[in-house]
Parts: structure tokens; sequence; C-alpha cells
């Protein structure tokens, strides 16, 4: 314990001396080693990050041990837990979010497959609102955005190709004569040209 005499404003307030009588361990950080639940729940944010698949496990490590100035998780006091704790965590967040744009993208691409006129319209939706086509740039709000486009547009050709055909079939039933008609001509006018 300290004793620590404080004679400032407060003395000339108060009239005397005011004695704060304070811990000594208050001011000096833990350095106690981590518990082994504090190594377990950053193991454990470690091995979550690692699922994801972009950095391995030691890369991780590494990252947090130059984060925190140590060299091993030995080193990682109990002091530093809230730190690398929030560093993983943050990771994990990181990770994930890339992970879920992955996907987004995938989603995409799959929709627009073989689609070209589809696939222009895309991308100069996505220049417009984002200034970008290429969607790894996109954070995952925006491939949102992107995605819900192409599937209204995909869903809008789909919708006119079944009205087209519903329409051809129509045409055929209710003007069987004047259809053969046009049919036969254009059969003929072919075989005469080609």
């Amino acid at each position: 314990m300290t004793v620590r005499l404080q004679d400032n404003t407060a003395e000339q307030i108060a009239g005397r001396d005011i004695y704060n009588i304070t811990s000594s361990n208050d001011d000096e950080l833990d350095t106690r080693p981590l518990v082994p639940a504090q190594r377990k729940s950053l193991n454990n944010l470690i091995s979550d990050i690692e699922n994801y698949g972009e950095l391995t496990a030691p890369e991780l490590w590494l990252k947090l041990h130059a984060t925190l100035g140590v060299c091993s998780i030995n080193e990682i006091t109990v002091s530093q837990f809230p730190i690398a704790d929030k560093f993983l965590t943050d990771e994990f967040e990181a990770a994930k979010e890339k992970a879920s744009c992955k996907i987004l993208i995938h989603l995409i691409l799959c929709e627009i497959n073989d689609k070209d006129e589809l696939k222009d319209k895309m991308n100069h939706y996505s220049k417009r609102q984002f200034c970008t086509s290429d969607l790894k740039r996109l954070n995952k709000m925006q491939l949102q955005n992107v995605l819900n486009y192409v599937e209204e547009l995909s869903n809008l050709e789909k919708l006119n190709n079944q009205n087209l055909y519903n329409q051809t079939i129509t045409l055929f039933r209710t003007q069987i004569k004047p259809t053969l008609a046009i049919f036969a001509v254009g059969f003929i006018l072919g075989a005469i040209i080609f």
C-alpha cells in the first residue's frame, strides 16, 4: 500500500492535507499468465476463423503475437486477454464477411452464367450504383443488391419467354388455318431461296 499526499487546490478548499490511500496493484497491469479458460477461448476463436479457410492457425497466432508484442501464448497475460479477444473477434467477423461475399458472388455468377445480355445489364447496374463492376470489390450489402437485381431480371426474362410461348400456343389453337398458311409459304420460300 502506498500513501500519497496531494496538496493542491483541495488543500486550499479543505484547509488541510488530503491523503489518498490506494493499492499499488491498481496502477500495475495484471501480469499473471492466461488462465486455462482464457486460453481455450482464444483457441476456439482461432479454430473458428481457420474454418473459414482464409488464414491458418499458425498465421493467426503470428498476427496475434505481433499485435500483443509477445512471442508465444505463454507470454500473453491476463491484462492482454481483452485485447487478444477483441482482435480475434474482429478477425472472425472479417472472415465471416468474406465467406458471405464469396457465396453471394457464386450465386450471382450462377445466375448470369451464359447470359451475356444479363451480364451486361448487371455490369451496368454495378457501375452505376457502386462505381465498379468488379464483384470482389463490393461489400456484402452491395452484393446482395446486385444479386436481387440479377434475380429480378432473370425472373422477368423467364416470364417474358413463358408469355411468348403461351402466346404462340394460343395463336396456333385459335388461328389454325392462317398460321399453317404462313408457315407453308415460309417453308416454300425458304426452300426456293436456300
